[in-house]
């Protein structure tokens, strides 16, 4: 028992790692395939402790990694199509889709009403989240900071929030969205530029695949 709980834990680093090592890899759906049949592998010798459990493991771990991949690469390019103009930026990690909605064509200055303009996009975004079911969704506001922390934590969360409700409003399960407020605790850019500032304030939604 000592022996598989080991074998167990170096499969969940080894997935860890191919993550890791996978993040802006083109080879995406390759990647979710090896990652898949090394730790299909691991989890067949753990369970059956045999040869055979082994191959099992590792054919089913890599079909399901590489499906995985392969749907991840799909959405991806059919997302990056689809809001194309619209100042939304589509990217793949490899494990999952992020998806940034800047402040600027999403929201007012200091307001968490969507812009109407904007409509269409999410409308396009809630759409492919309807085509790809197998996924949750993770809707994060980010601020600057200019202002209090407090007023900017509550503005990141109520932006994010109205972001997640119109999902949903559009066909979306609620079952699968959450949604968090990180105020300006999470820049991508020097808060000492206005450049830097307007990347920071933004919606980001994050679509992680569930199997």
């Amino acid at each position: 028992m000592i022996m598989k709980a080991s074998v167990l834990t170096l499969c969940s680093a080894i997935a860890l790692t191919g993550c890791v090592d996978a993040y802006g890899d083109p080879n995406r759906s390759a990647n979710g395939a090896l990652i898949g049949g090394v730790t299909g592998a691991a989890i067949g010798n753990a369970i059956g402790d045999d040869t055979r459990s082994t191959v099992i493991g590792g054919v089913v771990g890599a079909a399901i990694g590489g499906a995985i991949g392969e749907d991840l690469d799909r959405q991806e390019r059919e997302l990056s199509r689809q809001l194309s103009g619209t100042g939304a930026r589509v990217s793949n990690t490899g494990n999952q889709l992020l998806v940034v909605l800047p402040e600027s064509v999403t929201f007012p200055t200091g307001s968490a009403a969507v812009n109407s303009a904007f409509l269409p996009a999410l409308n396009d975004l809630a759409a492919s989240l309807r085509s790809y079911p197998n996924s949750t969704i993770v809707v994060v506001g980010h601020t600057d900071d200019v202002g209090t922390a407090a007023f900017n934590q509550q503005l990141s969360l109520d932006r994010a929030s109205a972001v997640a409700r119109i999902l949903v409003r559009y066909g979306v399960s609620s079952g699968r969205i959450s949604y968090a407020g990180r105020g300006y605790d999470d820049p991508v850019a020097s808060n000492g530029t206005a450049g830097g500032r307007a990347q920071n304030r933004r919606v980001e939604v994050l679509i992680t695949p569930t199997n």
